[in-house]
């Protein structure tokens, strides 16, 4: 039958919830205990997906195990999910991106030069280099305005004002040059309409 599809069944063009939503469900969970199948039946995430994550989350010390087979949430780190390794120790690949988005959020204009100062960390250096290649393609897709052009003979940098702050979650610079905003799950294209 068209039109008609099966119960349980995600269509194939919509995002397969992840670890995001996974977390959010756990957070939802946080007075209680919880199964892999509670966390599963909230998120339509796969199980292999959710039990894997909750491998990660036991031996971070965020969360511990309950009787058979529950959960109960005994660290809340907020919005964001956990990005812990199997071992439970932090990932920090993608961070400096992470970083930088909060740092576009929090200050009101900023060059790349302030950006990787605000943006480093203990654990994550973000490169002036970094900073710069990240503000000039969200300029391009729209998400940033230059309130002071660069002068590098005075070696100022340009000045960046973040104009579309669509949500804590950092806009991802895909491979093939375009930005993927997972707040709004949109592609933006450089030189696209905004």
């Amino acid at each position: 039958m068209t039109g008609i599809r099966k119960a349980g069944r995600r269509p194939a063009d919509a995002p397969t919830p992840g670890r995001q939503e996974i977390w959010q469900a756990i957070r939802d969970r946080a007075d209680q205990v919880f199964t892999l199948d509670d966390l599963v039946k909230a998120t339509g995430a796969h199980r292999k997906t959710t039990a894997d994550y909750l491998r990660c989350l036991v031996p971070g010390g965020i969360v511990q195990v309950e009787g058979e087979d529950g959960f109960r949430l005994i660290d809340d780190r907020g919005f964001h999910a956990p990005r812990l390794n199997r071992a439970g120790k932090p990932v920090t690949q993608g961070a400096g991106v992470e970083n930088l988005w909060r740092s576009m959020r929090g200050l009101a204009e900023f060059s790349p030069r302030d950006l990787a100062a605000h943006s480093s960390t203990v654990d994550v250096e973000v490169t002036e280099w970094t900073a710069k290649s990240y503000c000039q393609m969200l300029l391009k897709t729209g998400f940033l305005r230059v309130v002071q052009k660069a002068e590098p003979s005075k070696g100022r940098q340009a000045v960046y004002r973040l104009i579309r702050n669509s949500g804590p979650l950092p806009p991802q610079v895909q491979r093939v040059k375009h930005v993927f905003d997972p707040n709004t799950r949109q592609v933006h294209v450089p030189g696209g309409s905004q």
